[in-house]
């Protein structure tokens, strides 16, 4: 069987999924041939790219304002713009497809690859995302955000034409138009630690965000911390933080022996604080629907806090974890494949 996959690069999410997967399937026989991603401008991650052959172009682009969110009628003005730029990659990405000739292609959010499946009906589509489980009934609702939602079904709909979707999800729950999944997550993850140390562990999506968390290592000295972000330029911080660039690798054996986790609102490093039994706080990007959802339903769940501003004195006692639905995520990709 011959499988390439589609994935999407804003953030680490998709790229998280997109590995564990691949592990799945090499340890099942197969191998991943190459993956579509689109180009950034400040590069892909270097973890990424020694997973996978890559095939890089230059894709749709969403447009982020300084908070973070998604600026929508920016990014439809953006890409509309370069739409013969997109063009020239969609007729790239199915020339590879033509050459390559795939049995599966396996798409984690990637617009383009997505679209590419109204060519190839002999081709099997499967569309990996836990935003597919965000216009389930079950799934909470949060009110407001009307473009965002709107906008959120639209690129649903662009990535999972003709395909098996499957909806990543913290907890089990029934929906016929979906296969609903745990969350997807790299091998090592699942190896779990007798080790405690006594740090918190923090994620910021935004390094705009770390004067909020110099302040609170100033507010609470007993704490020790320790935060991933982009660093893009030097910060003066007490003794008791520490500042690291990102690194997938070194963040996720921190991860192991943390005694807390702190993160924005993001799907993945929730997920891995749940799976590893971590107190969790989460704090998601202003007027960022995704993000808000993500902590409404960790919450509402009973796998986490959520404030707006970073307060290291709302980080839970514990983690109740959820074991028996994280590990049915293998016998889960076998039935999909």
């Amino acid at each position: 069987m011959k499988i390439l996959f589609g994935v999407q690069t804003e953030g680490n999410g998709h790229i998280t999924q997109a590995i564990g997967v691949k592990q799945h399937l090499k340890n099942k026989g197969h191998d991943v041939a190459l993956a579509f991603a689109a180009k950034k401008k400040k590069g892909l991650s270097s973890y990424f790219r020694s997973e996978f052959e890559l095939i890089e172009y230059e894709g749709f682009d969403f447009v982020f304002g300084k908070n973070g969110k998604v600026v929508i009628w920016k990014t439809v003005l953006k890409n509309l713009f370069e739409l013969p730029r997109l063009i020239l990659s969609f007729k790239k990405i199915c020339g590879v497809i033509d050459r390559e000739k795939p049995d599966v292609i396996v798409n984690f959010y990637e617009p383009l690859v997505g679209l590419t499946s109204i060519f190839y009906p002999n081709v099997r589509y499967i569309s990996i995302g836990h935003q597919y489980a965000m216009e389930s009934d079950e799934y909470p609702n949060v009110k407001g955000y009307f473009f965002q939602k709107v906008f959120l079904g639209i690129i649903n709909g662009i990535t999972s034409i003709d395909s098996t979707i499957v909806a990543l999800s913290y907890y089990e729950y029934y929906d016929n138009s979906v296969v609903v999944c745990p969350p997807i997550l790299r091998e090592e993850s699942y190896k779990l630690s007798k080790v405690q140390n006594n740090f918190v562990l923090v994620y910021l999506m935004n390094e705009d965000m770390l004067p909020q968390l110099i302040s609170e290592a100033h507010i609470h000295p007993e704490l020790s911390i320790e935060c991933f972000t982009k660093v893009t330029k030097q910060h003066e911080v007490p003794v008791n933080l520490k500042v690291y660039n990102l690194d997938g690798k070194e963040f996720q054996k921190k991860m192991k022996v943390c005694k807390a986790v702190v993160c924005s609102g993001g799907f993945e490093t929730a997920s891995e604080a749940i799976l590893q039994k971590k107190p969790l706080l989460m704090i998601p990007m202003p007027n960022h629907y995704e993000q808000h959802s993500n902590v409404n339903d960790a919450k509402l769940h009973g796998f986490g806090e959520w404030c707006s501003k970073i307060d290291l004195s709302k980080i839970p006692n514990s983690q109740k974890g959820n074991d028996e639905w994280f590990n049915k995520v293998g016998e889960i990709i076998n039935k999909v494949l």
